[in-house]
């Protein structure tokens, strides 16, 4: 792909041109997704994915790659899945197997004994040692990056209230990966998991969730402090729950009466978008760096990237920036804007086109008129 004005460079002999015409069109950058799971089963629910076999989580992750890749979303960070899945759906997709989102994995998420994401096997660690042991082992396989969980979540004996790697053991896995150069994310839902976090310098910190052991979200001002001293990254995931939140208000809207379950989980997903949306805004405030993920997961849930930057403006960033943390600085969170992140001389043409003003309306985005990885036509 060459850019530039007519005139400004000779049509290269024996090639056919493909003349795209996006006039009064806006491009950027191809999106960037910090947090996505591509592979993870077809249902909601942990356990209910981990019904599926590998081959079947396979096949859904080369679906979603698909669906990914046509929204506009031209890399992600595979950030864990079951076995060699991840590994093996990026290295299909490397060897041109099928299209899709250039995938960067973390393989299989480090975790405690019984700790969050332990279905995905050969994955936990207990103590400073051995999370070096497993953070090597991985690397050895050829993952991107690491991730961790530093906190319980939605797996089945795990509490997202509670921390579960201590400081030293995390700190264990960002000394082992800078080591070769790679980068750390860390599931971060409890309150005490961000401060962790933070003083072991992981890279980025994904949801910063605050959880208290009562359930309510928190905010605690010196594991902020420490984030931007040290320059780590924060990625909100903030559309975590969103379909079902918006799928209630239409409901609503529609005239129709939520039973007393709905009217519970739509009250619990307000409460979690609002003071999530709350700490991000003072977290900016006070200097630290976005990157933005939609956790997408299940079949069909790896789109929704945009929604993910609607709440991010919604909770007060410009568009711009919003646009920012899904490109250029995303990019730069995970070592990768030599060649990706912005449109400049020298890096892949990784370029999506919409109708409108992205940096006044962001929803635009949701629609793109043309979608180009690496210079080729999608």
């Amino acid at each position: 792909m060459f850019v530039g004005s007519e005139g400004e460079f000779d049509t290269p002999s024996g090639r056919k041109l493909h003349h795209v015409d996006l006039q009064n069109k806006t491009i950027l950058p191809g999106l960037i997704d910090d947090h996505i799971h591509l592979a993870l089963g077809i249902r909601g629910g942990y356990e209910n994915m981990m019904r599926d076999s590998d081959g079947i989580q396979l096949i859904t992750g080369i679906i979603n790659a698909g669906q990914a890749l046509r929204a506009g979303i031209t890399t992600v960070k595979d950030c864990g899945a079951r076995n060699r899945v991840a590994l093996d759906l990026r290295d299909g997709w490397s060897r041109g197997l099928f299209q899709g989102p250039r995938i960067l994995v973390c393989g299989r998420p480090l975790c405690t004994t019984g700790g969050h994401f332990h279905f995905c096997n050969d994955n936990e660690c207990d103590g400073p040692w051995e999370v070096r042991k497993r953070t090597r082992q991985l690397l050895k396989e050829g993952v991107d990056f690491i991730k961790l969980m530093a906190s319980g979540g939605g797996t089945k004996g795990t509490d997202s209230k509670y921390a579960s790697f201590e400081e030293q053991e995390i700190y264990a896995a960002v000394v082992e990966a800078e080591t070769v150069g790679k980068t750390v994310s860390a599931h971060c839902e409890a309150f005490d998991s961000v401060g962790r976090a933070a003083r072991a310098g992981v890279h980025i910190i994904q949801h910063a969730g605050f959880i208290m052991s009562d359930g309510t979200r928190g905010f605690d001002e010196d594991a902020v402090r420490t984030m931007v001293k040290k320059g780590l990254y924060y990625d909100p995931t903030l559309q975590t729950g969103s379909a079902l939140v918006d799928s209630l208000r239409e409901k609503e809207k529609g005239g129709k009466t939520l039973t007393d379950e709905e009217r519970n989980q739509l009250k619990s997903g307000e409460y979690k978008i609002k003071r999530k949306s709350e700490n991000l805004a003072r977290m900016v405030s006070m200097g630290v760096k976005c990157v933005a993920g939609s956790d997408g997961i299940g079949l069909g849930n790896c789109t929704r990237l945009v929604r993910t930057l609607e709440l991010m403006v919604d909770a007060g960033m410009t568009p711009l920036d919003a646009i920012v943390s899904a490109t250029g600085r995303s990019a730069k969170a995970t070592k990768i804007d030599r060649y990706l992140g912005t449109l400049a001389e020298g890096k892949e043409a990784d370029i999506v086109a919409v109708s409108g003003d992205p940096t006044r309306d962001i929803s635009t985005l949701r629609s793109p008129v043309m979608v180009m990885q690496a210079g080729r036509l999608i």
